[in-house]
């Protein structure tokens, strides 16, 4: 059998390396700091596999904090900063002037959507993690990342004519 190796799938582990990456976003929703009790909106992404860059499959977390001192327009939105929802939704390309009935609708609505995004890395408390500092929109809007746990499960399962287990 011949075979010629191939690194550009390896997970490294680790983190996130500083740098631009095409993403797509799998999740988004409110969740609680453990430690803390501390609200906040988790989006989870995830650097495309279909787009030609390192890190394909690489996950990273985007989170939206409270603000300190909110506006009337933050407010309205659970104390979150209306600015970074805004933003993220023309990233992801939700369409201009929908209406939500909640956040978690909105959160609902971003799943799936791919954005472009710039990672740093940041210290808290003595450790090095990766940040998303910016989303905007994709370079690549016709997505065709395939999940990981999707094409695990794309199998045909035979049929079994005797009805007998093979074992």
């Amino acid at each position: 059998m011949e075979f010629t190796t191939d690194y550009s799938d390896v997970d490294e582990g680790g983190i996130l390396p500083i740098g631009e990456y095409e993403a797509i976003i799998k999740y988004a929703g409110e969740d609680t700091v453990q430690t803390t009790g501390t609200v906040y909106i988790n989006v989870t992404m995830v650097a495309r596999n279909d787009v030609e860059q390192p890190c394909k499959n690489k996950y990273i977390w985007h989170k939206l904090w409270h603000r300190k001192e909110p506006t009337p327009a933050d407010v309205k939105l659970g104390g979150y900063s209306s600015k970074q929802i805004n933003a993220l939704s023309k990233s992801a390309g939700l369409p201009n002037g929908k209406k939500y009935a909640s956040l978690a609708e909105w959160c609902e609505e971003l799943g799936g959507k791919c954005v472009r995004i710039t990672v740093e890395h940041e210290e808290y408390k003595g450790k090095t993690q990766a940040k998303v500092k910016w989303v905007n929109e994709s370079k690549h809007p016709e997505c065709r990342h395939v999940w990981k746990d999707q094409a695990a499960a794309e199998f045909t399962e035979l049929p079994n004519d005797d009805g007998e287990l093979p074992f």
